[in-house]
């Protein structure tokens, strides 16, 4: 307990340093200091030395661990998209977590942690497929991470979109934001998902919920612009409206267990 309250003070003032906006980080590698790399680095041994369970059993320490990635995400994306694959699938591992955390504080976070991720993921997969043949590539480390393991970012879209669907989602604007970008990047098995969802509806209710996925799409294009995104919240307030008014409505015929799918 006593390691733990001193992890979580060491990751208040990392955040505190980090979103201060009191140094201009981009100066550090400029002149060949360290201190940030440094600093960097030892946040990841402390991260290893706590259990994931802890993280979440723990507010205080809780908040201050997804304050701080949020952070980390948001400016340093760089360093987190080069981790080893064992402390980035943790990272990843423990947002995923995070968004069914009871914090809506911790779960708005995790939310803006991973559209942060999903962002700098999308962007970099299009910026490889307009690379010249003879520009030097960008590391592609987690790049290859994902595509050993995607059914990490499956899963995650499979819970994003449980929650706004079948859950009293607190936070659903937050939800929305990176909901796009796993769609975008797991076309495939959202469709299969969306399949499994419509397929475990009564018969009676399967058309219209269907229809409520075509216009959660419709008009949505395939970019993570802020028009875009706009667009999609939009649609998927108008999606969560609907699915509430399909489940509330009777049904003249038997279901499967909607929860389960995927």
């Amino acid at each position: 307990m006593i390691k733990l309250k001193g992890v979580s003070i060491c990751f208040a003032m990392l955040k505190a340093a980090l979103c201060g906006n009191y140094v201009n980080f981009g100066v550090f590698r400029l002149y060949g200091d360290s201190a940030l790399d440094d600093v960097l680095s030892m946040f990841v041994k402390l991260l290893l030395s706590v259990s994931q369970s802890d993280l979440l059993d723990y507010p205080k320490l809780s908040q201050n661990y997804y304050g701080l990635l949020e952070c980390l995400a948001q400016d340093h994306m760089s360093f987190v998209s080069n981790l080893e694959p064992q402390v980035f699938l943790y990272i990843l591992s423990s947002i995923s977590e995070g968004l069914t955390a009871l914090d809506t504080m911790v779960c708005t976070g995790c939310c803006a942690t991973l559209d942060n991720i999903i962002t700098y993921l999308f962007r970099r997969l299009i910026n490889k497929k307009k690379q010249a043949p003879n520009q030097v590539p960008d590391s592609e480390h987690f790049l290859r991470i994902l595509e050993v393991h995607p059914e990490i970012l499956q899963q995650m879209l499979s819970t994003v979109l449980n929650i706004i669907m079948f859950e009293d989602c607190r936070n659903q604007w937050s939800m929305s934001r990176p909901l796009l970008g796993l769609i975008l990047l797991n076309e495939e098995y959202f469709n299969k998902l969306r399949g499994n969802i419509i397929s475990s509806q009564p018969v009676d209710k399967q058309e219209a919920m269907a229809n409520c996925f075509q216009n959660l799409m419709d008009g949505v294009e395939r970019s993570l612009l802020a028009k875009n995104r706009d667009r999609f919240t939009q649609s998927l307030s108008v999606f969560r409206r609907d699915i509430n008014d399909s489940l509330k409505a009777p049904s003249n015929s038997p279901s499967s267990d909607m929860m389960n799918y995927g």
